[in-house]
């Protein structure tokens, strides 16, 4: 086999397309191509870190807490500069820290409104 030419089918001869798994003219599976040596494989991209702040967001405001809501929005403001990741974990720390709030209000609305009747 030339370098730079098709690769050919080691059973039939027959030229081979780089993406083929087996020879379309006698069914002889195509070996598998070297993969690329890693010296030159390009190593990915780091992570950037998980915001800290965003996980206690987030533990305040699933085990209930209103202070979720004011963790939850120093969350939003530290990673709009940072470029850590979890601002999806940040607002939903703010959002569930909202809804505690409303489930706290109707609660002392319901208490507030049956300490009237009584």
């Amino acid at each position: 086999m030339v370098i730079g030419s098709a690769p050919a089918c080691a059973n039939c001869s027959a030229e081979l397309d780089p993406e083929w798994k087996f020879c379309i003219h006698c069914g002889t599976p195509v070996p598998e191509r070297e993969s690329i040596p890693g010296a030159i494989r390009p190593d990915a991209a780091p992570r950037a870190p998980l915001n800290r702040l965003t996980i206690v967001a987030l533990i305040v405001g699933v085990v209930g807490g209103i202070p979720a809501i004011i963790t939850g929005h120093l969350a939003l403001r530290q990673l709009r500069t940072s470029g850590e990741r979890g601002i999806e974990l940040a607002r939903v720390a703010t959002l569930l820290g909202y809804v505690w709030l409303l489930a706290y209000l109707l609660l002392a609305g319901f208490i507030a409104v049956n300490a009237i009747d009584v």
